[in-house]
């Protein structure tokens, strides 16, 4: 039986679209695809280069991330501290290896029971080491590093040291810090921060932290606590204008006390409440004579603690 011309039509319609389907992709535009089918080409293509961007991002991250926490291992491990001063001016144990691997290294810092163990070094200025590892490498994670107007010497030391760290989100550098956060019980925990100079080891005791203001805008009269400028404290007027503006921010009240004449460490690294912001840790160097330990029973979180404006801030 012969076919109509209407279904002879049909039928090559159908061959031709079979034919189509056939040699048709789904993700390469071709000849003879409608306007449709192009459009959904073209955005699953873009989708595909997005995804893949995405997971090249990913992997580079887990790579540098990677990399600081194994050269940190490699690090600790290398270095063994030695709880005496070289009144000779030799250096400790530990800093002469970890000079031998880079002459910048001015120390080691350690908050017993966190992630917070690893070398302190110094140039002449603070943007060095923000992404260049402790063996010199590239990395965003960088390296944490002391203010470079700081004196550290076997003879000489600036009365406040200034520390300087990426808040990393892995918890590698200064990552860890944000545990203190109005978290009296991790305070409880880790009240101490061993500090060593390539010369000698102290023990500091932390006595305040909190969250403060970088920029003038972001406060109402214009005036930002810049606390690492207070290096030099020999001054009475300065180490009490220092104090204070610690003491009143502080988000914890401890039993550790403060006098004029006593030496500081101070951490700093970005905070994430607000941009730029910051979280600062304070701590005392144990004196001459006196014990190590903290009664961390009388530390309590600050209830009158002077916080930044964030009525101003989010406004």
């Amino acid at each position: 039986m012969a076919m109509s011309k209407s279904a002879k039509k049909a039928y090559k319609k159908a061959v031709k679209a079979k034919k189509k389907a056939k040699r048709g992709h789904w993700l390469l535009i071709q000849k003879g695809d409608s306007v449709k089918e192009i459009l959904s080409k073209l955005f699953t293509q873009f989708a595909l280069l997005v995804l893949i961007a995405c997971g090249v991002i990913l992997a580079n991250e887990f790579r540098l991330s990677f990399s600081a926490k194994q050269l940190n291992d490699s690090l600790k491990s290398l270095y063994q501290s030695v709880i005496s001063h070289s009144s000779d001016g030799r250096t400790l144990a530990g800093a002469e290896e970890l000079l031998r691997l880079n002459p910048d290294t001015v120390g080691y810092i350690c908050i017993p029971g966190t992630e917070v163990d690893f070398p302190i070094v110094q140039t002449g200025n603070n943007d060095d080491y923000l992404k260049k590892a402790f063996d010199g490498s590239s990395n965003k994670a960088g390296t944490v590093f002391l203010d470079y107007r700081n004196t550290l010497t076997d003879s000489e030391r600036s009365d406040n040291l200034v520390l300087y760290g990426h808040n990393q989100k892995d918890r590698t550098m200064f990552g860890s810090l944000k545990d203190y956060k109005k978290n009296l019980n991790h305070y409880i925990n880790h009240p101490t921060i061993t500090f060593n100079s390539n010369y000698e080891s102290d023990v500091y005791k932390i006595f305040a932290y909190f969250v403060t203001e970088v920029e003038p805008h972001q406060t109402s009269d214009g005036i930002v606590f810049d606390y690492h400028n207070y290096l030099d404290l020999s001054d009475r007027e300065t180490y009490d204008r220092f104090i204070a503006n610690i003491t009143e921010r502080s988000q914890i009240v401890t039993a550790v006390d403060v006098e004029y004449g006593d030496e500081f460490l101070t951490l700093s690294t970005c905070s994430n409440e607000f941009e730029p912001s910051r979280f600062v840790v304070f701590a005392r160097k144990t004196r001459k004579g006196e014990s190590s330990e903290v009664d961390t029973s009388a530390a309590y979180l600050n209830p009158q603690a002077k916080e930044p404006d964030w009525k101003l801030i989010f406004r």
